[in-house]
């Protein structure tokens, strides 16, 4: 689940935001590397465990969503890099109960945190593809002069999805096992995996396909025909990782278990 906010307008309590400002902190939240900062009025600066407890009222342009601050943790990533997650409550407006943002991972967790965008930002799920590749460790917001972090990011989003051409056409099933590694050694191929190689990955989607993923979802030659720079580029006699290896364009790799229709 993605929901998007722009200027952010805080309204901070424990529990409740309520309408009396005796009540409440105001101040702006920003997003500084997928984390939530408050800064209030008054000087202060919230963050981290400081935040539990309070509802922060967002701005989507269209309306505001209060959403509380449940709970924090912070976990490392694949690369050792520390990753503040959040449990994010909203109310549903029937009920008038909360509900947490997030769809259970496949940890059971649900947890999420924003993503930093043009203008706002994001709020995004443990449990979906660009929650994902983040833990993995391609954090677009990460930028480094020797690894392209939000090309990365973009490839390993279309390799979760089986998004092979890159247009939003995911085809994978969810519980399906990947193996994603890159040329960056970022993550690396898991050692003696009996996973056979699947495709190369660039920011715009596949460069080849070895095999789709799910073969009653998509067959090779629909994707050849669908997508003309796949053409040539399908079947295991055109699509090796050797091959991948030396086209600097191919940024990742995955192998998955075979799946059947």
């Amino acid at each position: 689940m993605r929901l998007r906010f722009y200027g952010i307008v805080v309204c901070a309590l424990s529990a409740l935001c309520m309408s009396s400002a005796a009540f409440a902190l105001s101040g702006r939240l920003e997003v500084t590397g997928g984390e939530f900062k408050l800064r209030l009025d008054d000087g202060r600066v919230l963050e981290k465990n400081a935040l539990v407890g309070h509802r922060i009222v967002l701005n989507n342009g269209a309306h505001e969503q209060p959403v509380l601050i449940d709970a924090v943790m912070e976990e490392l990533s694949r690369d050792g890099q520390g990753i503040v997650l959040y449990r994010l409550l909203i109310e549903d407006p029937a009920t008038k109960t909360l509900h947490n943002i997030c769809q259970a991972d496949a940890r059971g967790r649900q947890l999420g945190f924003p993503m930093p965008r043009q203008g706002g930002f994001d709020l995004t799920c443990t449990s979906g593809a660009e929650g994902k590749c983040i833990l993995m460790g391609y954090r677009p917001w990460d930028e480094r002069s020797d690894v392209p972090m939000r090309a990365l990011h973009r490839a390993c989003i279309h390799a979760i999805r089986a998004d092979y051409g890159g247009d939003s056409r995911p085809s994978t099933r969810d519980g399906t096992l990947i193996d994603i590694y890159d040329r960056h050694g970022i993550r690396e191929a898991e050692k003696e995996s009996p996973m056979p190689f699947e495709a190369a990955w660039g920011e715009n989607g596949a460069l080849c396909v070895t095999r789709p993923r799910i073969a009653g979802n998509v067959t090779l030659d629909e994707l050849a025909a669908r997508y003309p720079r796949l053409a040539g580029n399908v079947g295991a006699e055109n699509c090796t990782e050797e091959t991948m290896q030396r086209n600097p364009q191919a940024l990742l790799f995955n192998r998955s278990a075979s799946a059947g229709p």
